[in-house]
């Protein structure tokens, strides 16, 4: 349509000597329009527009106009009264060829510029409605994909649920085992370094036997927590001869460690507590908790977590420089719990073979892998009648220890066993609180999967003890207490 408007532009100025009035007319609307286009007097679109070799700088809109015409240009209607309607000229130029001709040239016109108008205003008002439209509407926002809220959530959830089954069948395990045992006096004391240590006793107490009289065959400091996230074990000999606070003395080293324990609860219930002092004035550790057993809490408490028996290594040394497939260990709870299928009783002749004083009630234990039930895994915790005495006893009391923490490295087991649990806890005389499995249990349990550290006192690879009596006459063993209070200290790690 542009084209076609340009082309009559194009022909009324080649014709403007021969134009009527009403062509001046469209002459002057055509001018007015394409002037007033923002890019209309460019070199290049002249060129294409008008392609009659006109200069741009020397046409200007109605210059080619008649001087009887200026007025009417302007828009003076009066001035045009009297103009000479007279046919065109031919002065080379395609001729206007008549009116009728005219007349539909002009209702073509005015019907293209009506449409154009119109065109206009329909891109007008959609561009006037996408603008209000771009300002009144906002951004769409992506929709957030909640899954990782969504994934806690679950998780969450089931933790509680888990938590919840623990609650229940702890409380139910503690109340079929009787309730919790009351605990002694024990002043606790945390460490600076944020380590957990637990001083693991194991009483020699035997059925109606009173503590007054018991002594610690097994005393342990257990430590979780630490900085390198493994579980670490000391193990004191029971007859290291320390110094006693209140009992040895002035500052000798004249009692063995185990005593501790005896005078303690001599006082009214403070074994625990006296020991814990003793251990701490002696080696500088400090112990937060506290856990006693007997010999029958212990195997009830083993067969109570493990009632398919505890998958072990039996490892026995020599016996008067000889080695035994089989090897006879005291059954110190036949006189309560009777005989066992693995029980048998040997005569003086044949108990003093293996190193025994006096015949009795024996259980024969084989050495290799097994699975033990708590009575026998605490007869072979206990046993020291080899060649390795003392420190054949620590060895195996500490693989006890690991063996038992292996077996419960999986920390959905302190939940898939909870009531287990609460019947051990109430088994065992202890201190620790219920949370304490809760919120450090499985966090001690995974510092056991990243390794275990076992030490005791004195290190039988050094050699550095002497043999020396106690007040008491009795025969303990002499080291260098703070050499060991060192080397203790870089164990742990503090």
């Amino acid at each position: 349509m542009e084209k076609q408007l340009l082309n009559r532009l194009r022909y009324l100025r080649q014709n403007y000597d021969y134009l009527s009035p009403r062509e001046l007319k469209e002459l002057a609307n055509l001018e007015a329009r394409f002037a007033a286009e923002e890019n209309f007097r460019t070199p290049s679109t002249s060129q294409q527009r008008f392609n009659d070799g006109l200069d741009e700088d020397e046409y200007q809109p109605g210059q080619f106009l008649k001087p009887d015409y200026q007025n009417y240009y302007r828009g003076d209607e009066e001035d045009w009264e009297g103009i000479d309607d007279s046919p065109y000229i031919d002065n080379g130029f395609e001729d206007y060829e008549d009116s009728e001709h005219n007349e539909n040239q002009d209702e073509q016109s005015t019907q293209n510029n009506t449409r154009l108008s119109r065109q206009s205003s329909k891109k007008a008002g959609s561009s006037r409605r996408q603008t209000i439209s771009s300002k009144n509407s906002k951004p769409k926002q992506k929709k957030k994909h909640h899954w990782i809220r969504n994934i806690f959530l679950l998780f969450l959830t089931i933790l509680l649920v888990l938590i919840g089954f623990f609650i229940y069948g702890y409380a139910q395990g503690s109340k079929e085992a009787g309730g919790a045992v009351k605990t002694e006096t024990f002043n606790g004391q945390k460490t600076s370094s944020g380590a957990i240590n637990i001083l693991v006793m194991g009483a020699d107490q035997r059925p109606n036997q009173s503590s007054q009289v018991a002594h610690t065959d097994s005393i342990m400091i257990v430590q979780f927590n630490a900085k390198d996230h493994k579980v670490k074990m000391l193990s004191i000999m029971r007859d290291t001869l320390v110094n006693i606070p209140g009992y040895s003395n002035g500052s000798d080293d004249d009692l063995k460690i185990n005593t501790a324990f005896t005078l303690g609860e001599q006082e009214g219930g403070k074994g625990p507590e006296l020991l814990r002092e003793t251990i701490q004035a002696n080696f500088g550790i400090k112990c937060q908790y506290y856990a006693l057993t007997d010999f029958s809490s212990f195997a009830s408490i083993i067969d109570t977590l493990f009632p398919s028996g505890v998958p072990i290594d039996a490892q026995f040394g020599t016996i008067g420089g000889q080695t035994y497939n089989e090897v006879p260990v005291p059954d110190d709870l036949s006189a309560t719990d009777g005989i066992v299928a693995s029980d048998k009783t040997l005569s003086d002749e044949e108990a003093t073979a293996y190193g025994y004083d006096a015949g009795g009630i024996f259980m024969m234990i084989k050495q290799g892998q097994q699975k033990m039930d708590g009575r026998t895994l605490l007869n072979y915790s206990r046993f020291r009648h080899d060649d390795n005495n003392d420190f054949g006893r620590v060895q195996r009391q500490q693989q006890v220890m690991s063996t038992l923490m292996s077996n419960l490295k999986n920390p959905l087991s302190l939940f898939t066993g909870a009531s287990a649990l609460g019947k051990a806890k109430a088994l065992t005389e202890t201190n620790i609180p219920n949370s304490f499995f809760l919120l450090n249990g499985p966090g001690a349990v995974l510092d056991f999967k990243n390794g275990t550290s076992k030490y005791s006192v004195p290190d039988p690879t050094l050699n550095d003890w002497q043999n020396a009596y106690d007040q008491y006459y009795g025969l303990g063993l002499e080291i260098d207490i703070p050499t060991y209070s060192q080397r203790i200290e870089n164990f742990f790690g503090n």
